[in-house]
């Protein structure tokens, strides 16, 4: 259709356009300051951007001669929101198995499986999450139909070629493996397995020693790092039980382990806060999914920050990639239910920013941090407030998308408007 092509020429210049003023030094003036960091929150300051970064933030500061200047007066501002687990870049048409990217099934591949291969930049739902206000995700492999499914991606939602910022945990989910029992037993003897492989490489290369191994060469390479505890390991799982599991297997392994799901992470929240494991939980969790999850709650967030435990907030299906923006609104449902406002920001700008390795750079507004600076016109966790200015790595970027293009064509059906385009 005429549409569908003109609207990803549009945004395509979009993305050009806004790499042009990349060089461009950027001041913003008054509003609410949210920093998510020591500086806390401060009113009426400036915010300098300069090449991608921030190079000054507070009170006092003087802008920069020939700087654009954004008046934020009566705004607030925060940095770009993250969303934990999706498929965001690989995920096009969840209906069209065609247009699935995000999973090894079938192929005889499971934890060899990465995603970054299949990251598009260019994919319409990044830019419609980005205009909302996300800037960065966790885009994840979905189920192999082994226990294991493969390696993420950590992205930033620019739009430039390379969406990937670094390779993220390796995903594994405890009821793919058959039931929990099964899975921790299979999961034990894989990780002895994945040991022995590693110190014994060389010979099994050239066709010495055991062959007996549970994966194959490919899928054993990729975990000789979670098994050495160099890369971190996503496990999905919900019930008590399980995670106290998952709290020993940590211990025996020294795996370096993050919970997701975690319907029942309440339960255990002072074993989970002394085992600093971190975990990735849906807020709007409130309806048993299983046997494993009869204790869900709306209050598992508000449990959990009381106990002292790393976590972040995550949306689930759909919502997790094609709306995936809509963690803002599951973060202010969890303020409805207990947790603090400022732990809800924290769940989803600077804590999944540390339990996924990127806190350097993101997740706080401070100097010397990436520019992901939204500016809002109103609460950002209150459902009727819309964003004004997106910036992702210090580039601000149109709040257009596919989406917001069609309901612009289609809003006013009078005049030249009047007749939709015509397949060609």
């Amino acid at each position: 259709m005429r549409i569908f092509n003109k609207t990803l020429i549009a945004l395509s210049a979009v993305s050009l356009m806004s790499s042009f003023a990349f060089a461009q030094t950027v001041a913003i003036k008054g509003g609410k300051v949210m920093t998510m960091s020591k500086k806390g929150t401060f009113k009426d300051g400036v915010i300098i951007i300069k090449d991608g970064k921030i190079t000054a933030l507070g009170k006092g500061i003087k802008i920069p001669k020939g700087a654009k200047i954004i008046d934020a007066k009566g705004k607030v501002i925060v940095p770009g929101f993250m969303q934990s687990v999706s498929t965001l870049g690989q995920a096009g048409i969840p209906s069209l198995s065609s247009a699935r990217d995000s999973s090894a099934r079938g192929s005889g591949m499971t934890a060899s499986f990465t995603v970054k291969y299949a990251l598009n930049p260019y994919s319409n739902i990044v830019a419609d999450n980005r205009r909302n206000g996300l800037t960065r995700a966790v885009s994840a492999p979905s189920l192999s139909g082994g226990l294991f499914s493969g390696t993420s991606a950590v992205i930033t939602l620019d739009g430039q070629r390379d969406l990937r910022i670094k390779d993220g945990p390796m995903f594994a989910s405890l009821r793919a493996g058959g039931n929990g029992n099964v899975s921790w037993a299979k999961i034990r003897i894989i990780m002895d397995q994945v040991k022995h492989y590693q110190k014994n490489r060389a010979r099994y290369m050239k066709g010495q020693g055991r062959r007996d191994y549970m994966l194959s060469s490919a899928d054993m390479d990729a975990l000789i790092p979670v098994a050495l505890g160099v890369k971190k390991i996503a496990i999905t799982l919900s019930g008590r039980n399980d995670i106290l599991s998952a709290i020993d297997f940590k211990k025996e392994y020294g795996i370096d382990l993050i919970i997701i799901g975690a319907e029942e992470a309440w339960m255990v929240a002072d074993e989970l806060a002394k085992s600093k494991i971190p975990v990735v939980i849906d807020a709007m969790a409130n309806l048993p999914s299983g046997h494993d999850a009869l204790g869900s709650t709306l209050k598992n967030a508000a449990y959990l920050e009381g106990a002292g435990v790393l976590f972040s907030l995550t949306a689930t299906g759909v919502g997790s990639t094609h709306t995936a923006y809509l963690v803002t609104q599951f973060a202010g449902n969890a303020v409805a239910h207990g947790l603090s406002y400022q732990g809800a920001l924290k769940a989803i700008t600077v804590n999944p920013a540390k339990i996924f390795g990127i806190s350097k750079t993101y997740g706080s507004l401070k100097v010397g941090m990436d520019a992901d600076v939204v500016i809002w016109d109103g609460d950002p966790l209150e459902v009727t407030s819309n964003t004004e200015h997106v910036f992702v790595r210090g580039i601000e970027y149109e709040l257009k998308s596919r989406r917001s293009m069609l309901r612009d064509r289609y809003l006013d059906l009078k005049g030249e408007n009047k007749k939709p385009f015509a397949r060609r």
